[in-house]
This record gives structure tokens, C-alpha cells and sequence, in this order.
């Protein structure tokens, strides 16, 4: 039986579950949940990544990584409460606070700072 890593299975489900939310917009919201999930147990790979790597980094790459990493355990519940909240009846942020939490957090916790941690670590 093969193994996949957590890189292996983050490769896998971060593309699958950003597919099936894009077909959820098409589909139904129903879609769109099993997307958000399958989308946030990838990310949440990426930032374990992410924290792995932080180990073997200078101190100021390790700080970098390691709030990339954690930035997506809530930008993501994040995500999965809004796609729930269109599903069953509970409470979600609206599009606006989304975008300002969810949106901002991942492009300046996850996105500048993981690609700022690349920079020093000289990838790319």
C-alpha cells in the first residue's frame, strides 16, 4: 500500500477542494460545504508544512513560516463556517466581513508571509 505524505495529500486536496467549490457556485451550496472542507484539510497540510519547515529555519524565517502556517487554522474555519452557514441554518460572516477577515488574513498572514520566508530561505 503506498504512503502519502502530508505535502502529498496537501498536493491532492488543495486543488481538488478549490474544484469543488468552484463547481458548488454551479451546483448547489451542498457542493460548495464538501469543497470548503476538503479545501481547509489541505490547507491545514500546508500550514503542518509549514511548521515543520519553521524547525529548520533561522529565527526570523521561523517566525515568518510558522505565522503563515497558523494564520490558516482560523482563516479556514473561517471558510467552512460561511459555506455551512449557506447550508443548515447557523450563523456566518457576510461577504464583506469575509473578505476582511478571511480575504486579508490569508493574503497578508498566509500569502506575504510565506512568500517572504521563501525569500529569505532563497526558494524561487
Amino acid at each position: 500500500m503506498a504512503y502519502l505524505s502530508a505535502d502529498g495529500l496537501a498536493a491532492i486536496s488543495v486543488p481538488l477542494g478549490t474544484g469543488l467549490v468552484l463547481l458548488g457556485f454551479f451546483l448547489g451550496d451542498p457542493v460548495e460545504l464538501a469543497g470548503a472542507v476538503v479545501l481547509t484539510a489541505g490547507m491545514w497540510l500546508v500550514g503542518w508544512s509549514l511548521w515543520r519547515r519553521s524547525r529548520r529555519a533561522d529565527r526570523s524565517t521561523a517566525v515568518l513560516l510558522v505565522v503563515s502556517g497558523s494564520v490558516l487554522v482560523v482563516t479556514m474555519l473561517l471558510a467552512v463556517s460561511w459555506a455551512l452557514g449557506h447550508v443548515v441554518n447557523t450563523p456566518y460572516l457576510p461577504l464583506e466581513w469575509m473578505v476582511a477577515t478571511h480575504g486579508v488574513a490569508n493574503a497578508v498572514g498566509f500569502g506575504l508571509c510565506g512568500v517572504l520566508a521563501m525569500w529569505r530561505e532563497g526558494v524561487g
